[in-house]
Parts: C-alpha cells; structure tokens; sequence
C-alpha cells in the first residue's frame, strides 16, 4: 500500500491492489497507511543526521568527482498557497566518448536525490544524511553546479566549500537573452544573430569577453526600462564571472548544467505531488517526499526494512509501558528447614525404640473388643 500509493494517485493505488491481489480496500485506508509510514521514513532520517552530527563518523564511499545540484520547485496546497520544495541533486561525472559527434561527453551518473519542503536552513541540515552517504568528504573533487540563489550558494558553504562553482549555463544564457530581447526585441533577426553570438562567446571564451560585450550593449540604450534589463545582466554576469569560465571547465571535464536536479524536480515532485487537480495538506508534503526518495533513490527495499523494525521498536515500548509495575520483593516464609539450617530449632529427643512404636502403635490381642463380645462375629445375624 505505501509503496503504491508513495508512486500513484491513492485512487489508483485502491486499482492496482485489486487487480493484483484481488483485496479491496478503501482510498482513506490506504491514504493514512502511505502517510503513516512517510512520517516514519522522515523521522528516520533525521534520527540519522542526529547520530552523524554526535558520532561525526568517516565515510566509506570514496567517489572521485562528486556533482552537487541543488533548486527549488512550487508544489499547491490545499489552502490555495504554494510551497517550494528544495531538493539536492548528487551523482558521479564520468567522461564518455561519442563516436558519431566525435568528441567526449560529460555525464552524471548514480544519480540519488533529498528533497523537503524545509526551510533553507533545516535543509542544509536534513541534506547531511545523503551527501555522507555519498561520501562527499572522501571526493577526490566536488563540483557544485547552481544557479545564483543565495540560499544554493549558502547549501554549498554549509557542505563543501572546497567546491568548484560552476553558474549554470542555461541560466546564465537567460540573462544574456534578458538584455538582447530589451534592445532589439524577442523575435528580430538581430537578437537572434546577437544572442547565438554571445552565446558561442560565453561557452567557449573566457567570461571578460561576455562582459566586454555587455558594456558595448549598453550605449544602444534608450530608455530607463531598457537600461534596468542590460544592467541587470551586467551586474549578475560581472559579479560570478568566475563561475562562468565555461572554457576552462569544459577542458577540465567538468560539467556546466545542472540537467540532474532540474529532471530531479520531475521524477521527484512533479510525477507524484503535481498531478492535475492534487492539493497537499501541509504536513503531508515532507512524508510523502520522504517515500518518494526511497523510490527515486532505488532504495525501497532498504528503507522499508528500516520502517518495520522501527514500528516493531514501537510497538515493544508500548507493550512494556503497558505492563503492570513488578510488586516490590517479599521475603520468602520461613520454614522449618530453613530454620533447622540456621540452628534455631530445639534438638530433636530421643528415638523412640521400634519395640516401643510398635506397643503404642497395635494394641494386644487379647484386649482387642470382639473377642470380649462386643463386636457381633460374622455369623451373628442368623440367630437374632
């Protein structure tokens, strides 16, 4: 049921389960089971970043170049509010030869995902977990490939400032076209012959030129709403123009998009928690989020085991808290032989010889009642 309804609408889950099983259960049923065991996968991570933040232990994964991605993404509530959802992107870069481009291509593979609706700074936290279990402290290097957001930017701080920041280079296109569109308009010919110019430039130019050619951009303009846009990108592009040495980073092999955490977005949130007409309540977002890296993560069977050992946990603390208090200890009786060990008993008297039992256990014949007549004899009652 949590597994089914953690990857489809509760409503299809109620389906499957019947087509499969032929069980029928309600949607509410299995609505408060995903729930339930959501809480617990949340609660188990955090017990997790509890015991690496006190026992600080080395990690065994030693990945040689680390890519970490990390955004944000709105999911609706049923309030009509939106919240944003924060996920982080973790995989291993590896080069690959492609035969029909005739050059190598950069890729980020094992790719595993945490995602929470928490706020910036209880994510840096909760994102402990999966960076050690990556091993991102034993990475030969790390490359942090991001927008500009403070908050990314404060995240890569938090966990490996020794990265290489790298701006995204789709975003950093959005700037450029930002400006172009606010001088020559979005469909002219000469935006799009500028903005392929500048793009070429920005990839495989070092970042000085990008900015040469901005400030050149800004004696075409004419009014104040075109000045705003061109030195809007300006200022952006000028002040991170060390993270967008695309050049030196392509040679280096280092990717410049961060493709993973934005199809994270899709595979994570969207699928499940974006569907048409789908509302979250709040407190449901984190748990079911919680299952849904399980699922992402290819880590169900794991994580599962962990829910059912926690629940069986549970349920033996409450038992025990349920039983009666022992009643205090109460001194055993005291017995006789006890009280012969401890020598407080009299001495026993003297044996009574066997000659002596046997007189006052059988009295003598011949005082015995029937043979003095009082006992009738057998035959009596034929002559009364």
């Amino acid at each position: 049921m949590s597994r089914l309804g953690s990857k489809m609408p509760f409503e299809q889950a109620v389906e499957e389960i019947w087509d499969g099983r032929r069980i029928h259960l309600s949607e509410g049923t299995i609505r408060q089971t995903t729930y339930r065991h959501g809480k617990v996968a949340e609660a188990l991570i955090e017990a997790e970043v509890e015991r690496l933040e006190k026992e600080a232990p080395a990690a065994t994964a030693k990945p040689g170049k680390l890519m970490v991605s990390a955004d944000g993404a709105m999911v609706p509530l049923v309030n009509g509010e939106w919240r944003e959802v924060k996920s982080v992107a973790v995989g291993e870069v590896a080069e690959e030869w492609i035969v029909k481009k005739g050059e190598i291509i950069v890729k980020t593979k094992e790719i595993s995902y945490f995602s929470r609706s928490y706020r910036a700074r209880e994510f840096e936290r909760g994102a402990l977990a999966e960076l050690h279990r990556r091993g991102i402290d034993n990475a030969d290097i790390v490359i942090a490939v991001n927008d500009g957001a403070e908050w990314i930017q404060s995240f890569i701080d938090y966990h490996c400032p020794q990265a290489v920041r790298i701006i995204d280079f789709a975003h950093t296109q959005g700037y450029l076209a930002q400006a172009g569109k606010a001088i020559w308009g979005e469909e002219t010919p000469l935006f799009k012959q500028w903005y392929e110019s500048a793009c070429h430039r920005l990839k495989h130019k070092p970042p000085q030129r990008t900015v040469a050619n901005l400030r050149l951009l800004q004696q075409k303009v004419k009014t104040d709403e075109q000045a705003a846009d061109v030195d809007g990108a300006l200022f952006y592009i000028q002040k991170r123009k060390e993270m967008m040495d695309y050049a030196h980073f392509r040679r280096s092999g280092y990717p410049i998009g961060s493709g993973c955490v934005e199809s994270g977005h899709k595979v994570v949130a969207h699928s499940r928690l974006k569907g048409a007409g789908m509302r979250w309540a709040p407190q449901h977002v984190d748990p079911m989020l919680s299952l849904r890296n399980l699922v992402c993560n290819k880590r169900w069977e794991e994580g599962w085991q962990q829910i059912v050992s926690h629940h069986q946990q549970q349920r033996q603390k409450a038992s025990r808290q349920s039983m009666p208090e022992a009643e205090p200890d109460v001194a055993e009786p005291l017995t006789f032989a006890a009280l012969e060990e401890q020598g407080l008993l009299p001495p026993d008297e003297e044996p009574k010889s066997v000659a002596a039992k046997e007189a006052t256990a059988k009295r003598s014949s011949d005082d015995h009642p029937w043979r003095r007549g009082f006992w009738p004899t057998k035959e009596s009652w034929r002559w009364n």
